[in-house]
This record gives structure tokens, C-alpha cells and sequence, in this order.
């Protein structure tokens, strides 16, 4: 089972509506995307639609705050190529369809990971001299997990031990709470061995010279206070044979960041079966180094091969190198979001195929002109900037890449054709009209001002101007 397509609209960053077609087959997903352009609306969007079916979530609080117009998510499936396509939505008004066994399957086994995950293993424990993962592994990791004894969920046999507790002259009830207890060390013990096995393993793609362990002792009821004492899963850490105190404090940030990854993954792997298994993953690679990255897209290869995987990133560099790596098999689609911003609101920018002008049309039927903008200007200035690049013409040299501007290619190209004359005048003329009054970014405060048929007018030079070209 594959999602092969994704509509968002007006989900957080989200404005308006988008589709990502994943293709028939339901292709892994490369996202890159500038910081504030919906790269982790995206992320969020699939783990809150896959959650809402056990009813985690209300659609309403991650509303668009600049549009009022009813949003959604729709995740389109197929269990393969040639299979009926079936469609869910979860909206404020559409509340009951993801409440369907194969979602909610696919919530208990999913893996949804970002930066601030990799944290808890280490960063949050920075003034404790020991990590304690009790409450990472029991309520997070390890919950769904389970039991082969029983058929239960660690969550299930977690809840069985919580109060309220027996008073002390109910001598039956404590000792029922006893076996309780001690079902439940058993099972975490269980689970802790297998985990750690897997860590061990996965850590050692990353060609480090260390090993983890992951202490437990086992829950004891105090019976005089009433509590569960001894709420430890110590993790330490031996490198290069060596036990190291604090390794926290000790490691530097890849080997921190690579444990993490080890743990995360492991227990992903942990998780129970499911038709649809979704491996989403949002900047986690930004504490690793590039030789440390590429391990990761080995482990993904070999034990993530059956998970459909989303892996989004702020780093252009990496992008380039895991689209490259991912080009050979035809089973991924990259995909690029950039940042827009009129004086009203933000909006995400698309990048599928360079399908600007088409997106551009689109708000432009749906008359808002300030997003037309947005796509317009975008087509314009990749148009230019590819054809400076396509003839080797020189540009104006800034240190600071970001401050070139559509003029800084615009110029080069009206001296070269001065030199062989591709362009024709009036094509020459309606572009440098509307570069400074629609094809550029100060021009959103007044663009509401300006007639329809004038930016249709626009959309057709710069169309012109993308057939010259």
C-alpha cells in the first residue's frame, strides 16, 4: 500500500491548495525547502492526518491564519499500480473517514522523526549528569509495540500499573499489582534487547567505534508511598572499549546525532506490521556531516526498503547529492518549496517540473493576484538565470548570492541580444513594463491596483519570452 497523492489546503503554511502526485506506483518523496516554505507543514500534514485516526487531533487549530476558505488533507492509496485508487480526507468538516483499521494500523507503525526528536536522546539531558530514556521509550518509542506473550501493546501493560494504587491492607490487589509489575519488566526487558541489538547494528553503519547500552533495573512498587519507583532506562555509551561518564557532554554532535538515528530507526523497525508503512523524516541529518549523512541512505536502502520514505532538508547541497543517489532506480520524486511573501500573508512556492506559469494562472482564475505574483515573478527570474547560466553570460558579481535580482540577469541578456537580436523590440518593451511593475517583489503592496487583463498581459510575455528563450 503507497500514497500516491497528496492535496493539501490551507494547512498551516499551506495557502490555497496543492497536489503532490506521488505517480501510481507511490514514489518516495525528496522534498527541499527554504526555512518558512512549508517543507515541515508537509512533514506535519501527514503525521497529524495519519493520527487524527485514533482522534489525536481537530483539523481546525492548523487552519491557514491568511485564509478563511475550509482546508483539508486528502492522501490518496493504492495498494500497487494497477489497483483502485482509494481516497481519505481529514477537514474540519470531514472528521470520521481516516478512522479506518488501515490508518490506524498505519499511525501505531509509522516513523516520524525531526531535529527536535534527536534532542531528547541527548541536548535535553545537558544538565543531568545521566540520560534517562525511561519516558522517551515507554510513552513514545516503545509504546505500540508488541508483545509476543500476550498480544499486548507495552502502552497496554503500562497502563495496567497506574494508579490508583491498593491501600496497604489489600493484601490480594497488591499482589495482583505485583504480577502487573512484573509482567511489565519483562516485556520492557524484552524489548530493551531487541532494541539495543538494532541500535547496535544500525550503529555500526555509521563506522563508529562505539557501543550502547540501556540499563533497567525494573519498576518496584513502594508500597509506604504509594509510587512506582525506579523509572530508569540509563544509556551510556563505551568508545573504543572505554566507558565514557556523560557521554552526552562528552561526544561530539555526529556521534550524539548518530546514536539518536541508531535509536529512532531501531525502534521504528520495532513497531507492529502495518499495510501502509510511512517513514517520514524532517531535517534530522542538520547535526551530521556529509561522510556521516551518506550511512544514513545506505540504512535507509537496506532496512527501509518496503516504507514509502519522505525526507525533507534545508541544505541544497544534500538535496543535490540525494536526488543524484536516487536517480537510478525511478522509485523517488524530488521536489523543491521556496518562500513567498506579499505584504498580507506568506505563501509556499511549488517547484514540480518548473510548472510556475501554469500555478501562476491558476490564482490568477481564482483572482488573487498577489500569489499570481509570486509564481509569475518566480518563472521569470529561473527563466533568466538558466539562460545566463545555459550561455555562460557574465553577471553582475555579488559575495552575497542572495541580493542578485532579476535586473542582474535581465541586463545580460538585452546585451546579448544586441548582438544577435533573438528578441524581438516589443517583446523587450512589455518586459521591462511589467519587471518593475508586477515581475518584482516590492511590487505586491500595489499589485491589488492593478487591472486583471494587464497581469494576463504579463503572463503572456513572460510566456513569449519563455519560447524565444
Amino acid at each position: 500500500m503507497r500514497i500516491t497523492k497528496i492535496e493539501i489546503k490551507n494547512f498551516r503554511a499551506f495557502y490555497g491548495a496543492y497536489q503532490i502526485d506521488l505517480h501510481k506506483a507511490g514514489k518516495n518523496l525528496l522534498v527541499y525547502g527554504e526555512n518558512g516554505s512549508g517543507k515541515t507543514s508537509l512533514y506535519q500534514a501527514l503525521k497529524r492526518f495519519l493520527e487524527s485516526s485514533e482522534g489525536g487531533h481537530q483539523f481546525k487549530p492548523h487552519q491557514n491564519i491568511f485564509n478563511s476558505d475550509d482546508g483539508y488533507i486528502k492522501l490518496h492509496l493504492r495498494t500497487d499500480a494497477q489497483s483502485k485508487q482509494d481516497t481519505y480526507e481529514w477537514s474540519e468538516t470531514v472528521k470520521d473517514e481516516t478512522n479506518e483499521e488501515l490508518l490506524i494500523q498505519a499511525s501505531r507503525a509509522k516513523g516520524f522523526l525531526d531535529y527536535k526528536d534527536l534532542l531528547e536522546t541527548h541536548y535535553l539531558h545537558r544538565e543531568n549528569e545521566i540520560v534517562n530514556v525511561f519516558g522517551l521509550l515507554v510513552n513514545n518509542l516503545l509504546a505500540n509495540t508488541i508483545s509476543d506473550q500476550n498480544d499486548q501493546s507495552l502502552a497496554e501493560d503500562w497502563a495496567s500499573i497506574q494508579p490508583p494504587f491498593p491501600d496497604q491492607s489489600e493484601v490480594d490487589r497488591i499482589a495482583d499489582l505485583e504480577v502487573r509489575i512484573a509482567n511489565f519488566n519483562d516485556e520492557l526487558t524484552s524489548r530493551l534487547t531487541e532494541l539495543q541489538a538494532k541500535v547496535s547494528e544500525i550503529l555500526r553503519k555509521f563506522g563508529y567505534n562505539i557501543a550502547l547500552d540501556l540499563n533497567f533495573q525494573g519498576i518496584v512498587y513502594s508500597g509506604d508511598n504509594k509510587t512506582l519507583d525506579n523509572q530508569e532506562i540509563l544509556l551510556t555509551v563505551e568508545f573504543f572499549d572505554r566507558n565514557i561518564p556523560e557521554h552526552h557532554r562528552f561526544l561530539n554532535e555526529a556521534k550524539l546525532s548518530a546514536i539518536a538515528i541508531a535509536i529512532y530507526f531501531s525502534a521504528i523497525l520495532l513497531q507492529p506490521t502495518s499495510a501502509l508503512k510511512i517513514l517520514a523524516l524532517d531535517d534530522v541529518l542538520i547535526g551530521l556531516d556529509m561522510s556521516n549523512r551518506l550511512p544514513v541512505l545506505d540504512i535507509l536502502d537496506e532496512y527501509f526498503s518496503d516504507y514509502q520514505i519522505f525526507l525533507t532538508t534545508y541544505d541544497k547541497a544534500w538535496y543535490e547529492i540525494v536526488k543524484q543517489w536516487t536517480s537510478h532506480d525511478g522509485k523517488w520524486k524530488a521536489v523543491e518549496f521556496y518562500f513567498g511573501q506579499t505584504d498580507e500573508y506568506e505563501i509556499p512556492v511549488y517547484v514540480e517540473d518548473k510548472a510556475y506559469l501554469e500555478k501562476a494562472r491558476e490564482y490568477l482564475d481564482a483572482n488573487d493576484y498577489k500569489a499570481c505574483a509570486i509564481y509569475l515573478r518566480t518563472a521569470f527570474e529561473v527563466m533568466i538565470e538558466e539562460f545566463c547560466e545555459t550561455k555562460g553570460l557574465q553577471i553582475r558579481y555579488h559575495r552575497d548570492r542572495s541580493k542578485l535580482n532579476s535586473k542582474d540577469f535581465w541586463d545580460p541578456i538585452k546585451v546579448e541580444n544586441g548582438k544577435s537580436g533573438f528578441l524581438d523590440a516589443s517583446l523587450i518593451r512589455d518586459i521591462e513594463l511589467y519587471r518593475t511593475r508586477i515581475l518584482n517583489p516590492l511590487s505586491h503592496t500595489t499589485i491589488t491596483n492593478i487591472p486583471k487583463k494587464e497581469i494576463e498581459d504579463a503572463i503572456e510575455a513572460v510566456e513569449r519570452l519563455k519560447t524565444a528563450l
